[in-house]
C-alpha cells in the first residue's frame, strides 16, 4: 500500500496496546487528534474529533462497524467516515497498516502539504 507524495507514514502505537473490545484510543499525532480502532481484524484511523460538538471519537464505542460519539450519539462508519445517521457530516479516514514490528501506522498529510 503506497501513499501519495504529500503523505507520510506515522507510527502511532504498538498494536498490542490497542483494545479489541469495541473501544479505541484517542491520541494526537502531527498536530491532529486521531481515533484509532482495532475492529474485526483491521486497524482503522479516523479524524478524532466529532464535527458536531468536538467530542473525541476515540472515546466512543464501536457497534456494527460504526463508532458512536460519546457526547450525543452520532455514528461514523469506520471504513468511509460517513455518518450513519444520514447527516451530511463525515470524518476523514486515514490509510492505516500494522508494521512488521507490530506498530499501528497511518498515512497523514505531510506538514506544509
Amino acid at each position: 500500500m503506497e501513499t501519495r507524495d504529500d503523505q507520510a507514514w506515522v507510527a502511532l502505537m504498538p498494536l498490542a496496546e490497542l483494545p479489541t473490545d469495541g473501544t479505541g484510543r484517542a491520541m494526537e499525532s502531527g498536530g491532529r487528534q486521531l481515533a484509532v480502532f482495532h475492529h474485526e481484524g483491521a486497524v482503522r484511523v479516523l479524524d478524532g474529533v466529532c464535527p458536531h460538538q468536538g467530542a473525541l471519537l476515540g472515546d466512543g464505542v464501536i457497534s456494527r462497524g460504526e463508532v458512536t460519539c460519546p457526547f450525543h450519539g452520532w455514528h461514523f462508519d469506520l471504513e468511509t467516515g460517513k455518518s450513519g445517521d444520514g447527516l451530511p457530516e463525515c470524518v476523514e479516514v486515514f490509510e492505516s497498516r500494522v508494521s512488521a514490528e507490530g506498530w499501528v501506522e497511518c498515512a497523514l498529510p505531510s506538514i506544509g502539504a
